[in-house]
């Protein structure tokens, strides 16, 4: 069950003014997908609806399909893909409050006698714009006027000024009316399934709420996050709602021992030690070789075992794997958050993560 009212901080007018609506991703780190290695693959799941054929071309009298694509152009697509069903979604539930809003606030208007319009105006009442409001959304939003003076625009602003007030406050009045009314928002999340079998965990095997991880131990905000991490792993009410699962994305092209550092993580889970390790990888930003040596000794691990392991390589196709399951979902940058395989986001406040955690548990109620 999920009771979403949507209600957002008020803003001052000024910033909100005349001004285009932009989107900022959550902080994390960027990487080239070109320095990959190894090709992604669910080429097919990447066909919009208006393509029917895995065939893109003949060339010389051979196919050209899906398949043949670079891998920049695969995980665009992947990229694409993504975004445009979580905004879909987002829209959807967005659009569904606003329904919700605008239906309880016309049996408001009726019970009064009222059209929408005068209820508005009579009952939400018409909003004042001072002279000092005026002149300060003037001067805050000068260069959108091209050099008019005030006096020349100052009925049209004062009347947008009073609108944009007035929808602020017509939305307050509507999201009070269905905090009191019997609302369940049906609308589902975007979701990815996310293969977790075999994987890192830590936390109830049955937890209601899986949390997975795509980071790389050299990432600035991964690490930033991972302090996120420990504060949900440390609050006992949340550790026992989540299964924490980490996989792994190193971004190669800007963090050249990020692979080294995910392999010495797998090959101390080898042992039985990947948290252990984990949480000493995060501890220390040297990731030289030398380093991930001690931290094996330290931690207590058979170290010409750990070294058998890093020197031959073994996990790296375990690593390369997890880089393009994270491509494969359209994710360019770490960490890459998932909640019961919805897109929460990058380096998230824990604040944040743990507002993610309930609504995931609210959803289950």
């Amino acid at each position: 069950m999920r009771r979403f009212f949507s209600r957002s901080a008020p803003l001052p007018v000024a910033v909100s003014l005349l001004f285009t609506a932009f989107q900022l991703a959550a902080a994390g780190c960027g990487g080239a997908a070109a320095d990959s290695g190894d090709r992604a693959g669910s080429a097919e799941s990447l066909l919009p609806a208006t393509v029917d054929s895995r065939v893109l071309g003949i060339l010389n009298g051979e196919e050209l399909t899906l398949d043949a694509l670079p891998d920049q152009d695969r995980w665009q697509l992947a990229q694409l893909k993504n975004e445009y069903y979580t905004e879909v979604h987002r829209l959807l539930e967005r659009g569904a409050i606003r329904a919700a809003r605008e239906r309880l606030l016309t049996q408001a208007a009726d019970a009064e006698g009222l059209t929408l319009n005068q209820y508005y105006t009579r009952v939400i009442g018409l909003p004042e714009v001072s002279n000092e409001e005026l002149q300060q959304v003037y001067e805050q939003n000068r260069g959108q006027f091209g050099g008019r003076p005030l006096e020349e625009i100052a009925v049209d602003l004062r009347r947008q000024i009073a609108n944009q007030k007035l929808n602020r406050n017509i939305e307050f009045a509507g999201e009070q009316f269905l905090s009191e009314a019997e609302w369940d928002l049906t609308v589902p999340a975007y979701r990815v399934e996310i293969d977790t079998a075999g994987h890192a965990s830590i936390g109830p095997e049955d937890a209601p709420v899986e949390l997975v991880v795509f980071s790389d131990f050299e990432c600035p905000y991964c690490r930033r996050f991972n302090e996120a991490v420990d504060r949900m792993r440390e609050t006992e009410e949340l550790a026992e709602q989540v299964r924490l699962v980490f996989r792994h994305y190193p971004l190669r092209s800007i963090h050249p021992r990020a692979q080294k550092a995910s392999e010495a993580a797998l090959c101390a889970g080898d042992q039985g030690s990947f948290w252990e390790f984990h949480d000493a990888l995060w501890a220390d930003e040297d990731l030289s070789p030398d380093t991930l040596e001690q931290h094996a000794r330290l931690i207590g691990l058979d170290t010409d075992e750990f070294d058998a392991c890093l020197n031959s390589g073994r996990h790296y196709e375990q690593v390369q794997a997890d880089l393009e399951a994270a491509m494969g979902f359209g994710q360019t940058g770490t960490p890459a958050v998932f909640s019961n395989g919805r897109y929460i986001g990058g380096a998230i406040s824990f604040q944040q993560l743990q507002a993610e955690i309930e609504r995931e548990l609210a959803e289950l109620e």
